[in-house]
């Protein structure tokens, strides 16, 4: 390969950990690696220092929402850096960048092979309203005949685009982290219990319902963690029940999972988790909301639950909560089963192989057709 050219509005959060560990790796094997990218609010400061030195990082101005001036010019902008890049493989990430960077690939360099990982899908976002959920999704399938393959990161994500987006070409990655770099799962001396989530306040994220959940379960030996959040982020009721970190380096974000004894993910909807992943693989059973990416990570009743309301979340915490064996045996599982299936050493070979041929061929064989209610969504989910 000549070069790899990333690009991405969405500079922040779970994109910025797999454009890391994706650019990194291929700049230590010798691949010349570009990312052109925006700044987003959740951008860390030294964002800078995360990236191999050989990584070349150029500014490129995009904004998230619909903003058709803006949004041509951020066009214009990606032709003419695509066109002081020679690249093989043009990778591109999340929504708007997959609709601008599709159309700019093709104008400037029609030849590479083009790679479009959402991340997430727009059109299944909960924050806007049903007229905008089309115009994503119409905006997914107009940037779809474009070409291109689509790397969905979970099975549920790849479900999603295959029977709504009707693509020319997808595949199923799923999303990675270094393993050897996540702390395991602290074992503690006292029978206190740490019950935590981890991640910015934001609609997606539904802290909201976190912190009704820590209000209602809370007793003297059970605390309640919130690792990236801030007091003033919280219902008043629930700033006593919840210990809040501000934010934190992902370093210590890791060690403060460490501490947990029990994961929490309420998200609205996601593309596959990182933190999510990162608590697997640290040993923690994890109970998560049932919608796409959750589903993916924990299997139910092996390595955490998967609940269809938060009156359901509270009862399988509770559960976790007062049964020491049952946590036990579930962050054993937990830690198994991700640690050898989230290996970025996996995932990246993954990532070079379909690199270099530009093969729309699953990576991974398709899920069975008996295997499909594993990654659709329970009827009754009020998710």
């Amino acid at each position: 390969m000549k070069e790899i050219v990333h690009i991405t509005e969405a500079f922040g959060g779970g994109v910025l950990s797999m454009l890391t560990q994706l650019s990194n790796r291929a700049a230590a094997a010798g691949v010349s690696v570009t990312i052109l990218h925006s700044i987003r609010p959740e951008s860390p400061v030294n964002f800078s220092k995360l990236f191999h030195p050989a990584v070349r990082l150029v500014h490129v101005d995009m904004c998230r929402d619909v903003h058709p001036v803006k949004d041509w010019t951020g066009l214009w902008d990606l032709v003419r850096a695509l066109r002081h890049c020679d690249p093989s493989v043009v990778h591109l990430h999340s929504s708007k960048a997959g609709v601008l960077g599709r159309a700019a690939a093709c104008i400037a360099t029609p030849d590479a092979r083009i790679f479009y990982s959402p991340h997430g899908l727009s059109f299944l976002r909960r924050d806007v309203s049903p007229a905008k959920q089309l115009a994503y999704l119409n905006f997914e399938r107009i940037a779809a005949r474009m070409g291109g393959v689509i790397v969905a990161c979970s099975a549920s994500e790849l479900h999603e685009i295959e029977s709504k987006v009707n693509p020319r070409s997808a595949v199923l990655i799923e999303n990675g982290v270094n393993v050897s770099e996540i702390p395991p799962r602290i074992e503690k001396d006292d029978d206190r219990i740490v019950i935590g989530m981890s991640g910015r306040a934001s609609y997606q994220k539904n802290h909201e319902a976190f912190a009704s959940l820590a209000t209602t379960l809370q007793t003297p030996n059970v605390g309640f963690s919130w690792i990236g959040g801030n007091p003033d982020e919280l219902p008043v009721e629930a700033r006593s029940a919840v210990k809040c970190s501000g934010w934190v380096t992902r370093d210590r974000a890791l060690e403060l999972t460490a501490q947990l004894d029990v994961y929490v993910q309420t998200s609205r909807w996601e593309g596959m988790p990182i933190a999510l992943i990162e608590a697997q693989v640290a040993g923690i059973p994890a109970v998560v909301t049932d919608v796409v990416g959750n589903r993916d990570v924990v299997k139910h009743g092996v390595t955490g639950f998967v609940a269809t309301s938060i009156e359901e979340m509270g009862a399988y915490i509770a559960r976790l909560r007062d049964d020491p064996a049952l946590r036990a045996r579930m962050g054993a599982a937990a830690r198994h089963a991700a640690s050898a299936r989230f290996s970025m050493d996996t995932i990246f070979r993954q990532w070079l192989s379909i690199y270099e041929t530009g093969s729309g061929k699953p990576v991974r064989e398709p899920l069975g057709a008996n295997e499909v209610a594993s990654y659709e969504a329970r009827p009754d989910s009020q998710f």
